[in-house]
């Protein structure tokens, strides 16, 4: 790896890091930066889920106090790292041409769920009337959503997020906590797949984690200076023209 690729991998890791503790989203700077450094499809989406997890683990510990004793907890991790473990090792059997086929309606998707982030407020302003769904179909509808957070992961944290408001009762900073806790889970048994089946690179995948932690620490701090509609618009922004590369790419 030259010192021009690690410089761009740990810029955008820093960017990325900034980024999730702001707004969400890394993954859709850290997958594409990746592939453009030259990795495979399949390669770059395991790299990019070693750097974003421990992201994950730091938001879990940091909302551990707002984590409310959810009766169905105990299903939903069981969900979420079934799932998980089902997404990660569906990316070690596909080939890297059907991966690569799949790449821009994954990001696409990422970022219209980062696009709908902000109206789940609305979601939970008739939470307290509304009836919680019956456990065997929010640990049905949380396996779905832990698949494809295994698989690619852009966009699961608001995937997430809107099941856990219209499924389960509690406040939207408790829910938060009870999708954090369930990210470490999927992101963590995904990562274990890709390690086992060797599609992890690991120069790059340190040097994007550094930036990221590096990034991530000064995010809380800049995320009181930074106006979030504006930085959500640029990174929808950058998730359309991403999809339209990778769409291009497909045709080509």
């Amino acid at each position: 790896m030259s010192p021009a690729t690690a410089a761009l991998l740990f810029g955008v890791g820093g960017v990325a890091g900034v980024l999730n503790a702001v707004a969400g989203g890394g993954t859709l700077l850290t997958f594409p930066a990746l592939v453009a450094a030259g990795l495979p499809p399949t390669v770059a989406n395991a790299t990019s889920a070693v750097s974003q997890w421990p992201g994950y683990v730091a938001a879990s510990w940091a909302g551990r106090q707002t984590l409310r004793q959810q009766p169905q907890r105990a299903g939903l991790m069981w969900a979420s790292a079934l799932g998980g473990l089902a997404g990660g090792l569906l990316v070690t059997v596909v080939s890297n041409a059907v991966f690569a086929g799949l790449v821009p309606w994954l990001i696409l998707l990422a970022t219209v769920l980062f696009w709908a982030g902000p109206q789940l407020p609305r979601l939970t302003g008739t939470k307290q009337t509304a009836r919680p769904w019956p456990a065997p179909c929010v640990w049905t509808a949380q396996f779905v959503a832990a698949v494809y957070g295994g698989f690619f992961g852009g966009g699961m944290g608001i995937m997430m997020l809107a099941l856990f408001a219209l499924a389960l009762p509690g406040p939207l900073a408790s829910l938060n906590a009870l999708k954090n806790l369930m990210s470490v889970l999927i992101a963590g048994v995904a990562v274990i797949a890709f390690v086992v089946a060797g599609l992890v690179h690991w120069p790059s995948g340190l040097v994007m984690l550094a930036g990221a932690v590096s990034g991530g620490v000064y995010g809380a701090r800049l995320a009181q200076r930074l106006p979030l509609r504006l930085l959500r618009a640029v990174v929808v922004a950058l998730g359309l023209v991403l999809s339209a590369v990778f769409f291009w790419r497909t045709l080509h």
